[in-house]
């Protein structure tokens, strides 16, 4: 896992080089290209300064398996990005431009916000669906699937099936995987 890490750094490493170095040599578009490199290079030059001094956007992207996903902007020096890349270890790099570096990560737990305000409910066209805060109050995060009603009312006592109206709290991922197995059985099929 470490070596593949290292791979991806010095993927991106590369990538940024090879971005800075083109933007500047586009910059000067009459300079002989051999010159134009050992300018960019060369200890105290102007260009080494300017490419060096550059400032991009880092973004974090975290998606979670609720179906949130949130960004965080870090605004990074060129020269400090290989060494924020090891702080990333796992991230997915999904975009690099000349200004910015985006990268991914999947979390494999429910987001912060799910944890502290999440209910399942149904919406008013019967899917199961994930909220933020109440269902009544229509906050939709993520909806998944159809409720065969009609089937969930034969099986669930009055109790279960207000509870389902009214909303489930979840708190964690296993609550969160209970509630999708518990009425993942009155799924609506394509035949039904």
């Amino acid at each position: 896992m470490k070596r593949k890490w290292m791979v991806y750094a010095s993927w991106a490493a590369a990538l940024l080089t090879g971005l800075i170095v083109g933007i500047v040599m586009m910059l000067q578009p009459g300079a002989d290209k051999q010159n134009s490199l050992t300018r960019l290079f060369s200890p105290g030059s102007e260009n080494a300064t300017r490419v060096m001094g550059n400032t991009y956007n880092l973004v974090l992207t975290r998606t979670y398996l609720c179906g949130v996903r949130d960004e965080e902007y870090k605004p990074v020096t060129a020269n400090r990005l290989p060494d924020m890349m090891a702080d990333y270890k796992g991230w997915e790099i999904v975009s690099a431009d000349a200004h910015k570096l985006i990268l991914l990560k999947r979390e494999h737990d429910l987001s912060p916000a799910c944890k502290e305000n999440g209910y399942f409910g149904l919406n008013e066209d019967g899917m199961l669906t994930l909220f933020h805060g109440l269902p009544k109050e229509q906050e939709v995060v993520q909806t998944f699937y159809r409720i065969n009603t009609a089937k969930m009312e034969a099986s669930l006592s009055k109790e279960e099936l207000e509870n389902l109206k009214q909303g489930i709290r979840i708190r964690d991922l296993a609550e969160y995987n209970s509630v999708l197995s518990t009425y993942g059985e009155f799924q609506l099929t394509e035949e039904e």
